[in-house]
């Protein structure tokens, strides 16, 4: 009878630790009002191991294996439309990400075939240099947090391809 109260009254404490998910984690802000009313097929936060990009490497980073860019939540998958803003966790393996941040589908043409299909619409800034992006380093101990994006569609930074 004592042994049934005893473990009955076990928590797990001493269970391992639950697996940490690694990646990065922020929220991404949407300046209100800039929003499109079309072009807005996809909506993507993207991770890409190479910088700078042209649009042969965007391409042949997200479907080439292994992959340089990495979509959140998947190229299958968009990001909500017409909202402020939107916590995030995009899981990821350690590594450096040389440029993370949203990027837009405008059309249906994501072979490449000289159309312009993609478009940045807001990165994480270095805070050392505000007009560049920053890295994330991602390692195997803990998730990197406050990666944060600021997206304003009427305004998009400079496109780097």
């Amino acid at each position: 009878m004592i042994l049934c109260l005893l473990l009955t009254a076990c928590d797990g404490g001493l269970a391992p630790p639950p697996p940490i998910e690694l990646g990065f984690s922020g929220t991404v802000y949407f300046t209100p009002g800039s929003w499109p009313t079309d072009s807005l097929i996809n909506l993507w936060i993207f991770a890409s191991q190479i910088y700078p990009l042209d649009s042969a490497k965007v391409y042949s980073g997200l479907f080439a294996s292994p992959a340089t860019i990495f979509a959140y939540p998947s190229l299958s998958g968009s990001l909500p439309f017409y909202i402020d803003s939107l916590s995030y966790s995009f899981p990821l393996h350690s590594g450096t990400y040389k440029y993370v941040g949203v990027i837009q589908q405008t059309s249906f043409d994501l072979a490449g075939h000289g159309i312009r299909v993609l478009r940045v619409v807001g990165f994480y800034k270095d805070p050392t240099n505000l007009s560049q992006p920053g890295t994330v380093e991602v390692n195997e101990s803990a998730q990197v947090k406050g990666i944060n994006i600021n997206v304003d569609f009427r305004n998009p930074p400079p496109q780097p391809f």
